[in-house]
């Protein structure tokens, strides 16, 4: 390596702090698929680590188009629709045309959506309530409000 490329590549070196991170979230990515909540998606077929993520933004933002569920789900038009097509066919979605456009495709959570998020997001709960048990109530906030704005940070990166 030359001197010049040995300096270019110190400038771009990241930080310790950002490399610690990087290597945090892989191990929580990781970690989130084992045990702790690949198998907390209860009995129905149709709710597994792809479509739980409908459900839930179904639950926190109530109705909405497929564009706009697909914008915050993250993930392609076709992605969603296949997601929001399985679970349709479950009954736990509705699907009707926009009144505003007939292009456009409302999605709703019907009760039984409703029931099985709650149950799903109990049975998520569980495992996070032991690992946190001994962490104060100020750390729990903290870290959800620090996890908050990465994500938050993330979408907009992702949008540029």
């Amino acid at each position: 390596m030359t001197s010049l490329t040995a300096e270019a590549a110190a400038r771009t070196r990241p930080s310790e702090s950002l490399t610690r991170l990087e290597n945090e979230i892989t191990v929580l990515i990781r970690r989130t698929m084992e045990p702790v909540w690949s198998g907390g998606y209860g009995a129905h077929e149709a709710v597994d680590r792809y479509t739980y993520p409908v459900l839930a933004v179904l639950d926190e933002h109530g109705e909405q188009s497929l564009t706009v569920l697909t914008g915050r789900l993250g993930v392609s038009k076709p992605t969603a629709s296949r997601q929001v097509s399985r679970l349709t066919t479950a009954g736990l979605v509705k699907v009707r045309p926009d009144d505003r456009d007939s292009r456009s495709m409302i999605i709703a959570l019907t009760a039984e959506g409703e029931a099985e998020r709650e149950l799903v997001r109990s049975a998520r709960l569980r495992p996070l309530q032991n690992v946190l048990a001994s962490w104060p109530e100020s750390e729990r906030e903290a870290l959800s409000t620090l996890l908050g704005r990465f994500n938050h940070d993330l979408d907009a990166y992702r949008e540029r």
